[in-house]
């Protein structure tokens, strides 16, 4: 171990404790005060984010110029990735408010549920269901909303790089009923989960580290994951896309879409990149309308095509 890597781990050591710390202070103070209250005073700490996280604002300036700069004028541009920063602080703030919330009943007083019929007759098939849920509006609420509808259900999530908060996190879900599949050789775990008829949630609208192909996204290529299109060839488990958003009445809308078919024609290679660009093409239908919904800040387009080939060849040369 280098000294910078040392001193980077004992920067963490100190951070980490104290982080968690001030987050479960924050929890237990925001759940003592009126919602709208909190909601208030997040939506400055979110415009004043925008004003001082640079590299953030820039980032997310620069994705909406990719995804709609021949439509839309800079100044409105630079309006939605304003309001991207707020609705993301007004999110955390709902989260707080309801995380211990656990019924459905519960969540009712912010939450309208619509479309439940088609997570409902899949569900029915038995074959378990692949949960297509997005990066919109509050999406963590979004992905425990299957549990707390009772609907059996596990999720694969990223391992957050420190333990206690990630422990945070993973039991905050668990309590509504939810099952965690960490990433990391989780294939048979999410096969098991669909084999025994669970939801299981995925979201495919970001740029990861897996097994992906390169599919338009509002004009140009992103890398996407083909994990969900995998499981609904291997399985036959119907597609349901879901998705939260913020109403202007400062609720939020969790809808539930229709099937989305699974293209089979019994060439893996097609139809894991056909049906992964019709999951990408629902994300873009849900997120156009109203842009300031997703995490713009989130670098979509990262991966490029030279990065694939270069940890393609890597790993060849590794088995040598």
């Amino acid at each position: 171990m280098t000294a910078k890597q040392r001193r980077k781990k004992i920067r963490r050591a100190i951070k980490y404790p104290i982080l968690i710390f001030f987050i479960k202070l924050l929890v237990a103070t925001m759940r003592v005060f009126p919602r709208r209250w909190v909601e208030l005073f997040f939506a400055f700490f979110g415009w004043l984010a925008f004003l001082l996280v640079r590299g953030e604002r820039k980032r997310t300036f620069r994705s909406l110029q990719i995804a709609f700069g021949q439509t839309k004028k800079e100044k409105e541009i630079y309006n939605i990735a304003r309001q991207v920063f707020i609705n993301q602080a007004l999110n955390f703030a709902d989260y707080v408010h309801a995380v211990k919330w656990k019924t459905r009943k519960q969540f009712s007083r912010m939450i309208n549920i619509e479309g439940e019929k088609h997570l409902r007759e899949a569900y029915q098939q038995g074959k378990g269901v692949i949960c297509l849920v997005l990066h919109t509006g509050s999406w963590e609420l979004a992905a425990i909303m299957p549990p707390v509808m009772g609907y059996e259900t596990s999720a694969i999530s990223q391992v957050m790089p420190n333990a206690g908060i990630n422990k945070i996190i993973v039991e905050a879900r668990e309590s509504r009923g939810m099952k965690n599949i960490s990433r990391g050789k989780s294939y048979p775990k999410l096969l098991d989960a669909l084999h025994r008829g669970e939801c299981l949630i995925i979201m495919v609208d970001q740029d990861t580290k897996v097994p992906g192909v390169f599919v338009d996204f509002f004009g140009r290529k992103a890398y996407t994951p083909v994990g969900a299109a995998r499981l609904a060839l291997d399985t036959g488990a119907p597609v349901i896309p879901m998705y939260m958003t913020r109403t202007k009445d400062n609720r939020h809308r969790f809808r539930i879409l229709p099937e989305i078919p699974t293209v089979n024609t019994g060439n893996l290679e097609h139809d894991l990149y056909e049906n992964t660009c019709l999951y990408t093409q629902f994300a873009e239908d849900a997120i156009r309308p109203d842009p300031a919904q997703w995490v713009w800040m989130h670098p979509r387009w990262k991966t490029t095509p030279e990065d694939v080939a270069r940890h393609e060849a890597k790993k060849a040369a590794q088995k040598l």
